[in-house]
């Protein structure tokens, strides 16, 4: 089975679209299809098997070193090259052209492809992970905010980014709306850690949610919305998170 997870597809604009992303694919080495043909019965030994594939990557490489094109049934390869020539004259220069070997699957691996089975699992979550909320007036973790002064807060994917207008810093009450933090606010905006001024919120107890379409380096059409698990007080001391 092939297996594939679906994701969002950033190369449409069609909210919704979805691409097949290809998982947990087995990676098989030389010596692993020396064991397989081993394991056909043809009466060859090992040392046989080595040989021969010893010398078809000789033979081949030389042949393509020659400016020569391979047709097998497992693949094609053949030389191009690749560069812009200024005039009908012009020789080959190395910095300016390249020669490249394309590849294509011959009639086996065409084959071959035609019989995969793909099969859908679940994908695994891989979006914005809050890990710690620090704040650095009192260096408390997890437990106390002191508005006006910066938290820190620590994790995976947290750049906040997109122009949707919900994305942002929020600071989440146990009742009422959400409180957004103002962008310009936010001092340090990366993957791993933001730094931003913390709001004038009331007494009481928030948590820290997150609303960004960051995504490794790319922007997702829809944004994604992270609330951290641990209750912030606003007007009461606690004592610091055992790390």
């Amino acid at each position: 089975m092939l297996e594939y997870t679906l994701e969002d597809n950033e190369l449409t604009d069609k909210p919704g679209d979805l691409r097949a992303q290809v998982v947990n694919v087995v990676s098989y080495t030389q010596n692993d299809i020396i064991d397989r043909i081993l394991k056909t019965g043809a009466g060859l030994t090992r040392s046989d098997v080595i040989s021969v594939l010893e010398a078809e990557k000789e033979v081949v490489s030389d042949i393509i070193a020659d400016g020569g094109a391979v047709n097998t049934e497992l693949f094609n390869a053949f030389p191009s090259i690749s560069g812009v020539f200024d005039s009908p004259d012009s020789p080959f220069d190395h910095p300016k052209h390249k020669v490249n070997i394309k590849l294509h699957p011959g009639m086996v691996l065409r084959s071959a492809v035609s019989s995969v089975k793909p099969k859908r699992i679940a994908a695994v979550v891989t979006g914005t992970i809050i890990t710690a909320v620090t704040d650095l007036k009192s260096g408390a973790v997890n437990s106390t905010l002191t508005p006006g002064r910066d938290v820190k807060i620590s994790g995976v994917k947290l750049k906040i980014a997109g122009a949707s207008e919900d994305v942002g810093l929020y600071f989440v009450p146990e009742t009422g709306a959400p409180i957004k933090g103002d962008p310009s606010d936010i001092v340090v905006n990366n993957p791993s850690e933001l730094i931003a001024v913390i709001p004038p919120l009331t007494d009481g107890v928030y948590r820290v949610r997150i609303i960004t379409q960051y995504s490794s380096g790319k922007l997702l059409k829809v944004p994604h919305t992270f609330t951290f698990d641990k209750d912030l007080t606003v007007g009461a001391p606690a004592a610091s998170e055992p790390a």
